[in-house]
């Protein structure tokens, strides 16, 4: 499956809901779904939501890539000494990604004020 559409239709089929059922279960209007799987929005703003009701792995749904199951990691090299990333932090990074660079400086500015903020 090449698309977010497709994987999203087959993720929803496979957990026997409806457009209108998945929708309820996220707090969306049916026609949100309807327009994701048309292929009409390619960024989701409720993925990680939509990816949690239908138990599957956010960055599965979004790109295509691992496990479509939830907490299946990829055997990873024995070599890598560095942690790797949540799924969720990888959906994260390349949606960062996809902004204009002047988008991310000011989303930046905003985390740092954040964190500057909660201590």
């Amino acid at each position: 499956m090449d698309t977010l559409a497709k994987r999203l239709r087959y993720a929803r089929e496979r957990a026997g809901f409806s457009q209108s059922e998945l929708a309820r279960r996220v707090k969306l209007r049916p026609q949100a779904i309807q327009f994701i799987e048309a292929g009409q929005v390619r960024r989701p703003r409720t993925l990680v939501e939509i990816a949690k009701a239908l138990a599957v792995n956010p960055a599965w749904l979004l790109l295509g890539e691992g496990s479509v199951e939830v907490g299946v990691r990829e055997a990873q090299p024995s070599y890598q000494a560095e942690p790797t990333l949540s799924e969720e932090a990888v959906v994260v990074a390349r949606l960062w990604m996809g902004l204009p660079k002047s988008q991310r400086v000011a989303l930046k500015e905003v985390l740092l004020a954040l964190l500057k903020a909660r201590s």
